[in-house]
């Protein structure tokens, strides 16, 4: 394979990375025209939407098999419906970059999770990586203690909240590796998160009068249509061609993204704390897909 050939291969999940984190700063406008809870839902709303004209056209539109709806359901309420909610909130009072930071550090809660709920041996260097993750974490959260920052910290404890329903997604998929969900999936993911999401929104925010705002639909069309539903089709389809460690790299990208994004757009500084703590979790993903790796080229040597 040559080097033009390769870049061309993953070059749409470089664009779907790029999109992703510019999501972030686009999300942060988004609130200034509607509810944190109006912005979810017309997120997943569109893409629903959008998703299903799409695979439609392309002749993949189906519904979800027995086996796959319990899937469907956790990646829309969870990953989907619970993550985005509660970012969304935390964006009130944490920073673009930073919330990105914090909200992607899946690896404090993955790796302990495994062990506990799936009963992974799991090796030194995969603790090791948990151990760096955490001090990473530490590091970025720790300037709302002191001085004591009331909403800072309920957005930062928001942010871990979002973490954590994102974990348990990645745990309830990898218990149930036999079955593998598609980008076909998307319409009914996209759909089932709308659809509580909407009905709070309406029950506490009250009808969507940002419906009738022009300035609220670009911002709509790009964390909707675009940033959910053409680039979850894009990366579905590019890390089940790519290694686990390649996938999780370009994952930590996303943050990356945002947080330069921020600091462009909102003029968020990246602070000394902020930029040892995202090295330091990049160190905790570099160490954890090493320790993965070491770990399988035993398991084939004993075999």
């Amino acid at each position: 394979m040559t080097q033009q050939s390769a870049w061309r291969k993953v070059l749409p999940l470089v664009g779907a990375v790029i999109i992703w984190g510019g999501n972030w700063p686009v999300m942060k406008l988004g609130l200034a025209h509607m509810s944190p809870l109006w912005l979810a839902a017309s997120r997943f709303g569109s893409a629903a939407l959008v998703s299903v004209l799409v695979l439609g056209l392309l002749g993949r539109l189906r519904f979800p098999t027995r086996q796959e709806w319990p899937l469907v359901a956790g990646v829309a309420l969870l990953q989907m419906g619970a993550f985005t909610a509660l970012a969304l909130w935390a964006l009130q009072y944490v920073a673009p970059g930073r919330a990105s930071v914090i909200a992607y550090a899946t690896s404090i809660w993955v790796i302990p999770l495994s062990s506990l709920v799936l009963k992974e041996r799991l090796s030194m260097g995969q603790w090791f990586a948990t151990a760096l993750s955490y001090a990473g974490i530490g590091v970025i959260v720790a300037p709302a203690f002191s001085p004591w920052q009331a909403h800072t910290v309920i957005g930062l404890a928001m942010l871990l909240g979002a973490s954590f329903a994102w974990a348990c997604n990645i745990i309830q998929l990898r218990g149930n590796r036999h079955v593998r969900l598609g980008a076909d999936m998307i319409p009914w993911q996209t759909a089932i998160a709308a659809v509580p999401l909407a009905l709070l929104a309406w029950m506490r925010d009250g009808a969507p009068a940002f419906l009738g705002t022009p300035d609220a639909w670009p911002l709509i069309l790009y964390t909707g249509p675009l940033a959910t539903a053409l680039t979850f089709i894009v990366v579905l389809g590019m890390t089940q061609k790519m290694p686990p460690a390649a996938t999780s790299i370009a994952m930590l990208c996303v943050p990356v993204i945002g947080l330069i994004v921020s600091s462009v757009v909102f003029h968020e500084r990246i602070s000394a704390d902020l930029a040892l703590g995202l090295a330091l979790i990049g160190a905790s993903v570099a160490a954890s897909a090493l320790a993965a790796r070491f770990k399988r080229s035993l398991v084939l040597r004993a075999s």
